[in-house]
């Protein structure tokens, strides 16, 4: 599963040695952290403090370079390789709620500045039912659930192996939400997007995700369920 990438890369292991985030002023986010994250499952991100879930998330999606410590993605250094030996944008897709385009921009050329291939957008106009009056729609003059679904959208669109999502499901309707759900299945068959992280502030979002948790507490990384570690779980 690992190889088949469409860019014939493979993500199979992240691991934060002595790790420490923070934000100056603030308690810390992480504070030397040793852990290897679990992979190829769906990890849903919480913390009594949302906005720590998010800075793990943008850890995690190579954003954010640690205060201290190394993260490791297979046997390279993320933020300490003088080239990029494993490139981000190939391996890990992300959506962030302040990541938007040039607000002219049609929602066609976001879509196509996010996809290296015509049958993967294709497929993904096709499924959405994105029709040609709202592909050439501006940014600027679609609802904010429309932005939000074709950024989610351009997030899978060149299937990396990765995905990091901060609260998919908030500001969307459920038909929309299970049909992104179903796009990712789509992907997932076909061997992307192994790996999913994602935070959650929507109450009834999980009902519709297999997911295991990983808690940020207190400058602390633990998983909701220590046998569950390598367990595969997939939306």
């Amino acid at each position: 599963m690992g190889q088949s990438n469409s860019n014939h890369l493979s993500l199979d292991q992240i691991t934060f040695e002595n790790v420490s985030v923070f934000i100056e002023g603030f308690d810390p986010i992480l504070q030397s952290v040793d852990i290897e994250i679990p992979m190829d499952q769906t990890i849903v991100l919480e913390s009594s403090n949302p906005a720590h879930a998010v800075h793990l998330l943008s850890v995690l999606a190579g954003r954010q370079a640690p205060q201290s410590g190394r993260i490791i993605w297979n046997e390279f250094n993320l933020f300490d390789s003088e080239e990029d030996v494993l490139p981000r944008q190939k391996l890990i897709g992300s959506y962030f709620e302040h990541q938007r385009p040039q607000p002219d921009a049609t929602i066609l050329t976001i879509l196509t500045q996010s996809c290296e291939r015509k049958q993967v957008l294709k497929e993904a106009r096709d499924h959405f039912e994105f029709t040609p009056a709202l592909l050439q729609k501006k940014f600027r003059d679609v609802t904010y659930e429309v932005q939000k679904l074709v950024m989610l959208i351009a997030a899978t669109l060149n299937q990396p192996q990765m995905l990091t999502l901060e609260d998919p499901a908030v500001g969307m309707n459920e038909k929309t939400f299970l049909d992104y759900l179903d796009w990712i299945q789509l992907m997932q068959r076909r061997g992307h997007l192994r790996h999913i992280f994602l935070t959650n502030n929507h109450p009834a979002a999980l009902r519709h995700l297999e997911s295991s948790k990983l808690f940020v507490e207190d400058g602390l990384l633990y998983l909701e369920d220590e046998e569950n570690f390598k367990k595969a779980v997939h939306f």
